[in-house]
């Protein structure tokens, strides 16, 4: 369509006046190959019209004679007439050819209009699958990203807690020692009770023992006042050293409680460790099938998208 603008009229009646005066008749196909096949046949054919037009006026102006020669010229253009009727009659085929080829250079612009126009619309539908590919495209990435940052911060936490769950399990090894510790206290404190349980049997049965001879002393007071004040001394100390051994062995009680209750704590906390260590583990690993999921599906989503832009490149560029 711009090409038909690049023709003037100018251009048109210099190449008919020049096949003129080379002896040949100008045609619109004629015209059109002298000037390089330039210009659309309809633009053409109207332009050398009104050239043969432009043409007819300057003869009927030059057959304007005198009145008196015209009576004599009429038997000559009577004949000239008859002879230029072969003439007319040619160039009317011609005419008749140039407007058949006309209409066939019509069609063929029409044809051409008409792909053109599906060609245009084609590429407006595939202009307009484009953009929403690639809306949603920048959808899902922005999606991917926040799931990503999501990600990121549920794995930062992870570490956190196995941070945690590492530094409690490298500090077991001292609790372990710990616990042995107290659990050699709490045997020796055992050792210890059943020893003052025996000199408490012991210091009983000497009691007993003592008291028996205090009766037997006091049936012979008269006879042994001296030993039965020994003894009576005697028995008192080791009554003492009974009620020290007593309080010894309540209070070797109590400390046993108090490490049996430490034990119980230290052993609560070693299990709850050992939970919060496996809680952690299972959490870590989750996460890590979380993450390895995430970028498959980042992965599954960039494959589409470049696939899909190639086939809209390859549209496009058709």
């Amino acid at each position: 369509m711009g090409r038909d603008a690049t023709i003037t009229a100018e251009q048109i009646n210099a190449a008919a006046d020049a096949m003129k005066a080379d002896g040949i008749k100008p045609t619109s196909r004629a015209i059109r190959e002298r000037l390089g096949n330039t210009g659309s046949m309809g633009t053409i054919n109207k332009l050398l019209q009104r050239w043969k037009s432009g043409q007819e006026r300057q003869a009927a102006t030059a057959l304007t004679v005198p009145p008196a020669l015209q009576r004599a010229m009429l038997d000559f253009m009577d004949q000239e007439l008859t002879a230029a009727r072969a003439a007319l009659e040619a160039e009317l085929a011609d005419q008749q050819q140039e407007a058949a080829d006309l209409a066939t250079e019509n069609e063929r612009q029409l044809d051409i209009i008409e792909a053109r126009t599906e060609q245009l619309e084609a590429l407006s539908i595939e202009k307009a699958a484009a953009e929403g590919k690639a809306g949603q495209l920048s959808a899902d990435l922005d999606t991917a990203r926040d799931e990503a940052g999501r990600e990121r911060q549920a794995a930062e936490l992870a570490r956190t807690e196995l941070a945690k769950a590492q530094l409690r399990l490298e500090s077991m090894p001292r609790l372990e020692n710990d616990l042995a510790a107290v659990r050699d206290e709490l045997a020796k404190e055992r050792q210890a009770r059943i020893e003052a349980e025996q000199s408490a049997a012991v210091l009983k049965a000497q009691k007993d023992d003592l008291t028996s001879r205090l009766a037997d002393a006091k049936t012979r007071a008269d006879r042994a006042d001296e030993q039965a004040a020994k003894q009576q001394a005697r028995g008192e100390q080791l009554a003492a050293d009974l009620a020290d051994c007593r309080l010894a062995v309540q209070g070797g009680e109590a400390r046993i409680q108090a490490l049996d209750k430490d034990l119980a704590s230290a052993r609560k906390d070693a299990e709850q460790a050992r939970a919060e260590a496996k809680t952690a583990g299972e959490v870590a690993a989750e996460l890590r099938g979380q993450i390895a999921a995430g970028q498959a599906s980042k992965q599954a989503a960039k494959k589409p998208g470049r696939s899909r832009a190639g086939r809209a490149g390859g549209s496009s560029s058709a």
